[in-house]
């Protein structure tokens, strides 16, 4: 090598770099600092529990915030890419101390259903009350009708376990995923233990309308009603019509009832069923029997 243009210095101190996550946490920090969702929270929001120490509920709240923003897999690598910048991560949300990782397991442990409740309504209440994008945008189909299409996503996962060794000798085996999941069926095999969960998503602005997780198979077609809802208010707040509503269904509704929950609030729904005796209601054999509406060719297909 003739140029030197390149110079590497090294020391032995550890100089952890900052994360790519922590300017995105940085700028949502402001915004519910701006907005007051951060002080609405410490105001209206309460969780008492013998021994919380010298935190709040909002030390915990910013936590969970941050972790969800930094997309890391656990909270043990959040807490381990978290630990050198600690003090201004707090700073960020107007707090002086991070909780610890088994201090914040033990809150979690512990928080209660009620709280949940609060937060979720506190969280619904600010989406609805704002309007970041010019409309919720939408789609037009080939009649000029226009739709907002919602996806609800119901999914249900099994959770991994290691096999434990199980004689009179030792003590009955004790999981922790016995807090957070129940025994289910996935379709696959029986046995396991598994956490249902809900999803809303506003398709067009990507907006996270809610969110509901249960242990075990629990009552999803109640989760779906309380999508219904959450949908409905939605589209009030925007001065739509249920009419506009297109909701698209996957996962779990894959059979007539929750079809039925869905319709019968008005809305519209595209979903895949196994349902298949609904074909042989009359009003879908004479839709069936009709010509075709419209025939289109791809251009990379003769079919």
């Amino acid at each position: 090598m003739t140029r030197a243009s390149v110079t590497i210095q090294i020391t032995p101190a550890s100089k952890p770099a900052i994360s790519s996550w922590f300017a995105e946490v940085a700028a949502f920090a402001h915004r519910l600092s701006h907005v007051g969702v951060l002080k609405t929270i410490e105001e209206q929001v309460r969780f008492a529990r013998a021994r919380f120490g010298t935190y709040d509920l909002i030390d915990f709240i910013v936590v969970l915030i941050g972790y969800a923003l930094s997309g890391e897999p656990t909270l043990l690598a959040f807490y381990e890419r978290l630990a050198p910048f600690a003090e201004p991560f707090m700073a960020l949300f107007g707090r002086d101390q991070l909780p610890h990782r088994s201090t914040l397991s033990r809150f979690l442990a512990a928080l209660d259903q009620p709280t949940v409740e609060v937060l979720r309504t506190l969280f619904h209440k600010d989406l609805l009350a704002r309007k970041p994008f010019p409309s919720p945008g939408g789609l037009v189909d080939r009649t000029g009708r226009q739709w907002l299409v919602v996806d609800v996503d119901g999914t249900r996962q099994a959770a991994g376990q290691r096999a434990l060794p199980q004689t009179e000798a030792l003590p009955p085996p004790h999981r922790r995923f016995d807090q957070v999941c129940a025994p289910g069926y996935t379709g696959r095999k029986r046995g396991e233990v598994v956490r249902t969960r809900t999803v809303i998503l506003q398709t067009h602005t990507h907006q996270f309308l809610g969110t509901f997780g249960a242990p075990g198979n629990q009552d999803y077609r109640g989760d779906l009603q309380r999508a219904v809802g959450v949908i409905d208010s939605y589209a009030t707040q925007h001065g739509l019509s249920s009419a506009a509503i297109l909701v698209r269904l996957d996962g779990l509704y894959g059979d007539a009832a929750p079809l039925l929950d869905v319709l019968s609030a008005r809305l519209s729904v595209v979903a895949r069923s196994r349902a298949y005796h609904l074909l042989d209601l009359e009003a879908v054999q004479q839709r069936l029997a009709h010509a075709p509406d419209q025939m289109s060719t791809h251009a990379r297909s003769a079919a």
